[in-house]
């Protein structure tokens, strides 16, 4: 991702209000669960689903989308 870009997406979300953990990157975790979960893609800019291991990980991870939308949406 061009570094401009990644700066003026920042600046936006400081300003809109967009949570810190939504430009976390997706992290499934260490374990071995297979549990559906949703993350904010920074990059495309939405919420989209992923498997989440059960353990380790980081905070950007959400129940739903509508949750996601709501933290990281501007």
């Amino acid at each position: 991702m061009n570094p401009t870009i990644l700066i003026v997406f920042v600046v936006v979300a400081v300003i809109g209000g967009i949570e810190e953990r939504c430009f976390l990157p997706n992290d499934s975790g260490m374990c071995l669960a297979s549990m559906p979960q949703v993350f904010f893609n920074s990059t495309s800019g939405a919420c989209e689903h992923f498997i989440y291991g059960g353990c380790g990980g980081n905070e950007n991870r959400f129940e739903t989308v509508e949750e996601c939308e709501q933290a990281c949406s501007e």
